[in-house]
């Protein structure tokens, strides 16, 4: 999927907001699938991408957020429960149509690894009080986020079972801004 043509996004994010992949002309957008809104690991991840969504804005990176639950289920489970309130779209994707778009899938064998990622759980219940909620999307969902160039429109980046509630996460992600911004190729003068 790296070096392809991202798929389109056009849709409205739970607070009615339209959004488009298409929109912007320079930079990068991350787009993260999430399991659903109830997921404390969910939770934790939104957490902490809106902590540093300011940073990434100043990356020149744009974030764009996809949870398959029901837009009310969002708001209640992610917007009403958050001290920090996420200042990027989240679109509600119950039909898990954007995720088919960009392969994001099911595996019983990646749920089971998450297991191992119980103190990140542990940091969401109870730093943060999000204790689990109904179950209203399917748990063997991998979580999967794709670094986009606004410039091409192809993804630069693919993470497939990506933890964004893991520091290494942002690191790779600020290195891969800072790599792809330093390698493109200059662009020769107009001629007067």
């Amino acid at each position: 999927m790296v070096g392809e043509q991202a798929p389109d996004i056009q849709a409205t994010d739970v607070t009615g907001k339209a959004v488009s992949l298409r929109a912007r002309d320079e930079g990068y957008t991350l787009v993260a699938f999430l399991r659903y809104s109830g997921c404390p690991w969910c939770n934790l991840t939104i957490h902490r991408l809106s902590l540093e969504y300011k940073r990434l804005l100043e990356s020149g990176c744009e974030v764009i957020a996809f949870i398959q639950s029901e837009g009310t289920d969002v708001l209640d489970n992610v917007y009403r429960r958050h001290e920090v309130t996420p200042m990027f779209p989240i679109i509600a994707d119950h039909e898990r149509r954007f995720y088919k778009k960009y392969g994001v899938g099911t595996s019983l064998r990646a749920a089971a690894r998450s297991v191992t990622k119980l103190p990140a759980w542990v940091e969401a219940v109870k730093t943060h009080g999000w204790k689990q909620q109904k179950v209203d999307g399917n748990v063997f969902i991998v979580p999967a986020v794709f670094l986009i160039s606004n410039r091409t429109g192809k993804i630069v980046q693919a993470d497939y079972g990506s933890s964004f509630y893991d520091h290494e996460t942002f690191i790779g992600l600020y290195e891969s801004l800072l790599f792809h911004e330093t390698a493109r190729p200059a662009v020769a003068p107009a001629a007067a």
